[in-house]
């Protein structure tokens, strides 16, 4: 029974995982067919600040409520979303239904691995959790090769459609499988707090993600989605304080433990963003590959991710959490600094080796990260604990598409105002080697070239992040943590 569970859980956060990688091989045709440029961060970006914002509440509901009704609707909303994605006719509607699909995904994920937390020992969560981010990885190698097979072969829109019935597969798994013994409970999820946490994070990361986009900051809605964003934030937090079962428990906000892993994870989101959503623009922009040879750049983040998880995990009862985690991040920042010095001369295998070591340093560190993280609390407050971890890794994920997005964009727009060359011509024609061969070898090479520029500067900022990540692994703890009693 336990099996066919883990099972059903695995296949369910492949399918959320998934979207991410599957999705960056595919941006720029999106962007050309459906005629919006300017707007592909927000492919990104929607889903992830749905999933960001959903993810504490779905947290606080499970610990309350059970983990299974949550987790079925979130499985149900992903689906729907995905069906929806498939079918869209403009960038803005296939905008809005990436929003959904993160919406349920912010269930999906955060709550498999709070079961998996229950069900499994320290030691036996240690290798499921290396099965989980093989998952990932998996899904990682698969995303860039079927998303880059898909768009050239058939379309993009099968790149969601392909969920479908997947995800039926995985809700009628754990209907049938999944038996859980929920405790009638006087508490209630702080509804209020939830709502104000909710519109005062979507106007935080709008404002943000916004001004990104425009490359302004100063726009009046902007500025207008920063200030309601400070008004509802401080009533959240003014709430939180009189609740008697406040949304985030501040057992799990102020433990010093679950707050390094939290901020480490926060930064290391940056450091994912920064390279899973550019790398592919820099292999076809810069390089001039094509999206099925970009997607193949990606392939050894995930392949040694899985590698590196699967083996981490058998032996994570008998490894030091801070030397692990250390030594992981200790390859972040070396890969990113790889990336940096990058160019069109450079040899693609420099590409290939930065990739795999961020592959490997992920492989060793989040595992990790995440099982000392559910084994410093209880029962009782692990769903908070795991939902706030992936609040915070998604937000982080969320603020780097925003922030990144910015210092590209400003970086390559005012390459093309600046350039002779350059500056009669649109950018977007350039994302694509088969739109930017149509121009001549002098516009062609300026354009490569300042594109290279502009990722040269969102590289620097992952390394930065890297950095900040490997600092705070000196705090985590020498030795593995107690199992806490539910």
């Amino acid at each position: 029974m336990r099996k066919n569970v883990t099972i059903a859980l695995l296949l369910a956060t492949f399918l959320a995982a998934i979207e991410g990688t599957i999705v960056a091989t595919a941006t720029p045709v999106m962007a050309s067919e459906l005629n919006g440029a300017k707007l592909v961060s927000w492919i990104f970006a929607a889903f992830l600040l749905f999933m960001a914002v959903s993810t504490p509440i779905y947290g606080k509901m499970a610990d309350l409520y059970g983990r299974k009704r949550v987790l079925l609707f979130g499985i149900g909303v992903f689906t729907v979303a995905s069906l929806a994605c498939g079918l869209a006719q403009s960038m803005e509607t296939l905008i809005i239904f990436r929003g959904l699909q993160g919406i349920g995904a912010g269930a999906v994920l955060p709550i498999a691995m709070t079961i998996i937390g229950d069900l499994y020992t320290y030691e036996e969560r240690g290798k499921i959790q290396g099965i989980l981010s093989a998952v990932w990885g998996i899904s990682g190698v698969a995303g860039p090769l079927l998303g880059g097979f898909l768009v050239e072969s058939l379309s993009w829109r099968y790149i969601f459609l392909l969920n479908v019935p997947f995800a039926l597969v995985s809700f009628i798994m754990i209907v049938v499988f999944y038996k859980e013994t929920v405790k009638e409970t006087s508490r209630k999820i702080d509804y209020r707090g939830a709502l104000l946490f909710a519109v005062g994070m979507s106007a935080l990361l709008y404002g943000l993600l916004s001004g990104s986009e425009a490359e302004q900051f100063l726009r009046p809605t902007v500025i207008g989605s920063f200030l309601i964003s400070a008004v509802l934030l401080f009533l959240f937090y003014r709430a939180e304080k009189k609740a008697s079962d406040p949304l985030l428990p501040p057992a799990v906000i102020k433990h010093p433990v679950i707050a390094v892993i939290n901020l480490a994870v926060f930064f290391s989101a940056w450091v994912l963003v920064s390279m899973s959503a550019y790398i592919p623009i820099f292999a076809q922009g810069v390089l001039g590959k094509s999206p099925t040879e970009a997607g193949f750049m990606l392939m050894p983040l995930s392949l040694f991710w899985t590698i590196t998880a699967i083996i981490g995990g058998r032996t994570i009862g008998t490894a030091s959490p801070r030397y692990r985690t250390m030594t992981g991040i200790g390859l972040l920042v070396t890969g990113m600094m790889i990336l940096v010095f990058l160019s069109r001369e450079t040899s693609d295998v420099f590409l290939y080796l930065a990739v795999s070591l961020i592959g490997i340093g992920f492989g060793l560190s989040q595992p990790v990260f995440i099982v000392v993280l559910q084994t410093s609390v209880g029962r009782s407050l692990r769903g908070s604990a795991t939902a706030v971890n992936s609040f915070l890794s998604t937000t982080g994920q969320t603020l780097g598409v925003a922030i990144f997005g910015t210092i590209f964009n400003l970086s390559i727009i005012q390459a093309f105002h600046d350039s002779d060359i350059l500056s009669g011509y649109s950018i977007d024609p350039f994302f694509q080697a088969s739109t930017a061969n149509q121009y001549g070898d002098a516009v062609h090479t300026a354009a490569e070239l300042a594109l290279a520029d502009g990722l040269r500067l969102v590289f620097i900022g992952g390394v930065l992040c890297a950095l900040v990540a490997f600092a705070l692994t000196f705090r985590l703890p020498k030795v593995r943590p107690d199992d806490k009693p539910n």
